[in-house]
């Protein structure tokens, strides 16, 4: 296959699932709405060991583009079930963390009996095991061969910001003014591959979490005046806080602009911050705001609860995936990494609690329905090796799940099945003639918006992998020059700015960060101008 557009069999059920969209939401980012049915097939308890029926859940939820998904999810359900009646639910050491008294008594009313309840449920618990899968296996691929903690962060920090196009929805504290609308689970945030500020922090510490480095939300201001404010993410290193700066898309530079600068250095030194200064906006935190930073533990109800609990310590020793946290020991970490002596606040970052509260409601499950919809046409998959008949499978969503497990090269990885959702005008006329006429205008938008979510995410795919050149042509001719006022547009100059630079191509790179319309503006101005800077007379050079 090439980068042109790939040939694709659209089948006449292709969009059908678009009608039940708008009914019942997208397949792709719900679980089960009840309990998996009882099966005369269960294998019988007693012969059946824990690590099996664990391994037998995860395989369930691991595997999502080879399987029918709500099959998939019956089954994780059917062996969590099966588990917590035979090992229990029972750790010792296992407490309603003190750190959840903190949060305002709307995040926490209710929460108790929730954290407390021994038995799974089959839809929050379920898609709580696919989301934390998936972000295991994209922080095992994004860490790639590092081995130092600093260097591993700052590699899953890269992925975050290549993969996860900056927007300015939801805002880091809602508010009357601005309530925000994508109130998205993880799972959902890595599927649209957009995410806010607020939630590029919550998947990289998350993300963190999974390779075993603690990391928390670092809030500037009093928490006894109202004024406590979430500033950044934080990867406690050695008994330092190394500073990610989320919205500009960068690490904070250390001393003279070299290596990730620590909490300490960054309050010793103004120079650190100030460098995040541009003429014409100064960063709003200063050296003298370090000293009485706060410390905001990231976790959301089910990481607290007793049976996230007992379900970590099959899961973390024998499948490196981490289920559950110690709020308050990870707190007590990072208060230990902060500059001066006096004991900073503690709490819980309400953001999770806040995306829990609000997901549920109408206007934030309308705009997931719209956003996921792409993920729910059907097409025949090509290259299925020894299959008689080619297999029907949902190419973006198939690409998707491929992609976080670095699954990306070879007929059945995931630039193939990105390729396959860049159906041919030809392929999307057959699709239109196969529903009612008055879903022809809404069907021919879903498929050009997966088209274009396809070729864009080729494009950060490529660059991910170092294949700069691909990239350009992908983010820059099949992205920026044929869908030039697309979602995608900002986050498609931010990504070929940095493949610009990579190929020595400066001036370009240059010209195109200044481009840049997000909310990662700032961050791309400032790597525009360190572009500029380094270039010597004469020369090209990566930044």
């Amino acid at each position: 296959m090439t980068a042109a557009d790939a040939p694709s069999a659209v089948t006449s059920r292709a969009v059908v699932a678009w009608l039940a969209i708008a009914v019942a939401g997208c397949g792709a980012s719900q679980a089960p709405s009840g309990p998996a049915p009882a099966s005369d097939a269960r294998p019988a308890v007693s012969r059946v060991t824990s690590d099996k029926l664990v391994a037998g859940a995860l395989a369930a939820v691991s595997k999502l583009d080879d399987f029918e998904e709500q099959r998939a999810y019956e089954q994780a359900f059917d062996r969590l079930t099966q588990w917590s009646h035979q090992s229990g639910v029972e750790v010792p050491s296992w407490r309603i963390d003190p750190l959840i008294s903190v949060l305002p008594e709307r995040l926490r009313t209710g929460v108790e009996p929730m954290l407390e309840q021994p038995a799974f449920d089959a839809v929050g618990d379920v898609a709580y095991l696919r989301d934390r899968r998936w972000l295991a296996d994209i922080a095992t691929s994004a860490r790639g061969d590092a081995t130092e903690d600093l260097a591993t962060a700052v590699r899953l920090f890269d992925w975050t910001v290549r993969s996860l196009a900056a927007v300015g929805d939801p805002p880091m504290v809602p508010s009357e003014a601005t309530p925000g609308t994508r109130w998205y689970t993880a799972g959902e945030i890595l599927l649209t591959g957009r995410a806010s500020g607020a939630q590029r922090s919550w998947i990289f510490i998350e993300l963190l979490r999974q390779v075993g480095i603690d990391a928390v939300m670092l809030a500037t201001g009093d928490p006894q005046a109202g004024t406590l404010r979430p500033w950044l993410p934080a990867a406690i290193v050695e008994g330092e806080a190394y500073l990610f700066e989320p919205t500009y898309g960068m690490p904070v530079p250390g001393p003279g602009g070299s290596g990730v600068a620590t909490a300490r250095q960054a309050a010793a030194d103004p120079a650190i911050l100030d460098a995040l200064s541009l003429p014409d906006r100064p960063y709003p935190v200063k050296a003298a705001d370090i000293g009485s930073l706060a410390v905001l533990t990231v976790a959301d109800p089910r990481s607290l609860s007793r049976r996230m609990a007992a379900l970590d310590k099959e899961t973390a020793s024998r499948h490196g995936l981490r289920l559950a946290i110690d709020a308050s020991a990870v707190a007590a970490a990072a208060v230990k990494a902060l500059p001066g002596e006096a004991s900073p606040f503690v709490g819980l970052w309400e953001f999770p609690w806040e995306t829990v509260a609000r997901r549920p409601t109408q206007g934030v499950e309308l705009a997931a329905r719209r956003e996921l919809a792409p993920f729910s046409i059907t097409m025949a998959e090509m290259g299925g090796g020894d299959r008689q008949a080619p297999r029907l499978v949902r190419p973006l969503f198939t690409a998707r799940v491929r992609e976080f497990r670095g699954d990306l090269d070879g007929p059945l990885g995931a630039k193939a099945s990105y390729l396959a959702a860049r159906p041919s005008r030809a392929a999307i006329q057959q699709a239109l003639q196969a529903v009612p006429p008055e879903q022809s205008a809404t069907v021919d938008r879903l498929y050009r918006q997966m088209k274009e979510d396809a070729t864009y995410w080729l494009g950060v795919a490529t660059l991910g992998e170092g294949q700069p050149e691909a990239a350009i042509d992908y983010l820059r001719r099949m992205t920026l020059e044929n869908s030039p006022d697309s979602r995608w547009t900002d986050a498609a100059r931010a990504n070929l700015g940095r493949a610009l630079a990579a190929v020595g191509r400066i001036d370009e790179a240059v010209s195109v960060l200044r481009e840049d319309g997000s909310p990662q503006r700032f961050g791309s101005r400032l790597l525009a101008d360190r572009l500029e800077k380094d270039k010597a007379p004469g020369t090209s050079r990566t930044p």
